[in-house]
């Protein structure tokens, strides 16, 4: 071994040398490495290893510990001034790491004096190499764009291909579940307003699940909602918000940009969940005149931009947020999610409204080149055009709730609101009797979609007064209405407007919130809401007798004390109209032209 040791070292510095020589042109004067040869023992050892590792090269790897993963985690009190603390280094003034990193520990500093002043613990201050972590985390193209400028951004990022996935809004569309990486409060939309946070910590915690409608040529966000379990019926509602203008649930979530993205379906492609996969799904889509894809599963590459907002929801709006639970159990540590848990629907509602409307709509995207989701919106809508929605009638027979009413001479009658229209009277007169199907959508009532045939018509609510009324405001109404005039078998109109204003001024915002929130109602919750109210009311004009006196007119029987709905409305007896000397006029008195009723 001795004897060879020279030769083998000259062999294995020359081939040293010749790999030290590439990419660069030979001169004089250049330095090359030569490694020092191993003793003749150590080099018999290294045969032994050799040998006894079936004489596999892969015995030589170095074997390189694990990192430890046990690394501290910070508060969430801690993770909000780091990330604030981060967040200026996208800054046009271009402040070094450094500079953030002797910040970071100043801010901890001064929260720390306040907190030891206040009797608390200090925080934990994150080291030097923690600030630059997560320096380097941020999105590079944001990073380049805020600190020196868009188009230099664009200059570094842009870069030229075939072309996106889709050519104008709306021609494709991705739409997936996913799981919020939040716990929060399990409970009525409004319940726990106004309540302690230690009151809050009493309730029911969990994590709810979230449906998203993305636009794959503008990126932008078509619409969103929260639900307690994957399900098609919700994945159906989701489907609505693309067709509708959502600029009234942004307003009553307080942003300050418009929400207009909507119009009618191209391309709709999912995964292969439960909820897409049921019929009851697929067959909306195909009501709406839209194409559905389903890639094959586990290939999530073919809804990139889909899983990617997801991330992002994960990266940018999760760490604004208590009671988070981090995308697997080594980044969330000893975090307690559930017992931070302090956010309702109500708030996760709002809260991710903003976060889309007023913040992602609004900030550079690297896969638009720079350009906000807002602004590719307005320019490829102006160049390209987008698919209208479908009207208002195609979209309530597609989402509305089904219902049967017989059809009579009344037209139909819905939750004691008569609609007509001429071809039900037409169907009518041709002899046309008993149920009908019925769609209405429960965010309008002033119209209904009946079938007549094989055909659709949007039949309108006789009455005014409920002309712009949500089925939920007309609900109330009803009860309210029943309470205060339970001796009255008609309703005025002017009641009903009033009641309206009252309504409507109280219930605005919380009614466009709750479109994007669980629960809703369903055919059955409908029925029996009509069963248990009666609602089998008529609504009279003005000065009829729901605008008279409360008090029973003298000689008129009260109804029996028990019997808290014994004397309100039997829609099929008619309501006499006063005598001229103010009397109500009696059975042997009345004739035919003395009876009014709204019908007629």
């Amino acid at each position: 071994m001795e004897k060879i040791l020279p030769t083998l070292e000259e062999r294995v510095n020359v081939t040293e040398e010749s790999g030290q020589d590439l990419g660069r042109s030979k001169r004089a004067g250049h330095v090359f490495e030569r490694r020092r040869f191993p003793s003749s023992r150590w080099l018999l050892e290294w045969v032994r290893i050799y040998e006894a590792g079936g004489r596999s090269p892969l015995v030589f790897l170095r074997k390189r510990r694990r990192p430890d993963l046990s690394i501290r985690r910070l508060m969430v009190e801690s993770e909000s001034i780091l990330a604030e603390c981060v967040a200026g280094y996208l800054d046009r003034n271009q402040p070094s790491q450094t500079r953030i990193v002797q910040d970071t520990h100043d801010r901890f500093s001064e929260v720390n004096a306040g907190r030891t002043e206040a009797g608390k613990p200090p925080l934990p201050v994150p080291s030097a190499r923690t600030v630059r972590r997560r320096i380097k985390a941020l999105d590079p193209f944001e990073v380049v764009a805020q600190r020196k400028g868009i188009d230099a951004a664009r200059r570094e990022f842009g870069f030229y291909e075939d072309g996106i996935g889709a050519d104008y809004p709306l021609q494709r569309i991705e739409m997936d579940e996913w799981q919020i990486d939040l716990c929060s409060l399990l409970g009525e939309s409004g319940a726990l307003d106004g309540l302690s946070p230690e009151d809050r910590a009493k309730f029911e915690v969990g994590r709810r699940w979230l449906y998203v409608a993305l636009d794959c040529a503008t990126r932008c966000v078509l619409g969103f909602r929260i639900v307690v379990t994957p399900n098609a019926d919700d994945a159906i509602r989701t489907l609505n918000l693309i067709t509708q203008d959502k600029t009234p649930i942004a307003g009553a979530a307080g942003c300050e940009s418009a929400w207009d993205h909507c119009g009618g379906i191209g391309i709709l492609v999912t995964d292969q969940g439960s909820a897409f996969a049921a019929e009851k799904f697929r067959l909306t889509v195909a009501d709406l005149g839209a194409s559905y894809e389903a890639p094959p599963a586990g290939v999530p590459k073919l809804r990139a931009r889909i899983e990617r907002i997801f991330r992002t929801f994960g990266l940018q709006l999760a760490p604004m947020l208590i009671g988070r639970t981090f995308s697997n159990p080594v980044e969330r540590g000893d975090y307690p999610s559930e017992q931070w848990a302090a956010l309702t629907d109500d708030e996760l509602a709002q809260i991710l409204t903003l976060f889309i409307v007023d913040i992602y709509h609004n900030t550079p995207h690297a896969g638009l080149k720079g350009e906000t989701p807002a602004n590719a919106w307005k320019r490829l809508s102006a160049e390209q055009g987008v698919t209208p929605p479908p009207d208002a009638n195609h979209r309530r027979v597609v989402f509305g709730v089904p219902l049967n009413r017989k059809l009579d001479r009344h037209g139909v009658r819905a939750f004691g609101i008569n609609y007509t229209c001429p071809q039900m009277q037409e169907a009518l007169l041709r002899g046309a009797r008993g149920d009908i199907p019925v769609r209405v959508d429960p965010e309008e009532i002033t119209h209904v979609s009946v079938c007549i045939g094989h055909e659709w018509f949007s039949a309108e609510a006789v009455p005014r007064a409920v002309w712009g009324l949500s089925l939920d405001e007309w609900l109330r109404m009803v009860r309210d209405l029943r309470q205060r005039f339970r001796d009255e078998a008609v309703l005025s109109e002017e009641i009903i407007r009033e009641a309206r204003k009252r309504i409507r001024t109280i219930d605005a915002r919380a009614r466009q919130l709750r479109r994007v929130q669980p629960p809703h109602l369903t055919p059955e919750q409908l029925d029996r809401e009509e069963r248990q109210l009666y609602l089998g009311l008529r609504i009279g004009p003005e000065r009829s007798a729901a605008t008279e006196d409360l008090e029973h007119p003298k000689g008129r029987k009260r109804p029996d004390s028990d019997n808290l709905l014994g004397d309100v409305i039997s829609p099929d007896k008619p309501t006499p109209l006063p005598a001229s000397d103010g009397a109500l006029p009696t059975s042997d008195t009345l004739d035919d032209s003395d009876v009014w009723t709204f019908d007629d």
